[in-house]
């Protein structure tokens, strides 16, 4: 059974149809004129055409083949990060900690530091190793100085995160 909307939608598909052929039939019948004069019995190394009382010159050009490829993705330049070391330059250094220190929770006998790197917020203990690179060695608070000792685990480098916490 047909309803007033299936009819609509078939209307507009036939209307559709009907003006899709009709624009196909008036391009293969539309004219495509092809050049009269032949260019190639005209010598190549200078040609003088005149079109529309404008008289153009042709010369060709002699290249001489490139050894670049001009398909390459050219290669970008990195530069190393700059970084500040008061020490002999030979002795590789731990980066700089990625964590900041957000709180700390008291609840329960497993009481904790709260971290925050790269966007995560992390509950960290002595013992977690933190991305894959840093190890929680100590944490230590002394009237409301809290101090937490890692271990960069690459180069064996011990690093301090100091904040105030209130108390």
């Amino acid at each position: 059974m047909l309803t007033k909307r299936n009819l609509l939608l078939w209307s507009a598909l036939l209307v559709t149809l009907g003006l899709t052929w009709h624009r196909y039939q008036h391009e293969m019948t539309s004219e495509i004129s092809l050049p009269t004069r032949n260019l190639n019995s005209i010598p190549i190394h200078s040609q003088t055409l005149a079109a529309n009382e404008v008289k153009l010159l042709l010369k060709t050009r002699a290249l001489t083949p490139s050894k670049e490829n001009l398909f390459s993705v050219p290669a970008k330049e990195v530069s190393p990060p700059i970084r500040y070391v008061a020490s002999n330059a030979s002795t590789p250094v731990a980066p700089a900690l990625p964590f900041k220190y957000l709180g700390r929770m008291l609840a329960g006998a497993s009481g904790g530091v709260m971290l925050e790197s790269q966007g995560e917020v992390m509950h960290i203990q002595v013992g977690d190793i933190l991305l894959g690179q840093y190890k929680v060695e100590a944490i230590n608070e002394n009237m409301g100085n809290l101090k937490i000792q890692f271990s960069y685990l690459p180069l064996n480098q011990i690093q301090t995160l100091s904040a105030q916490t209130d108390h």
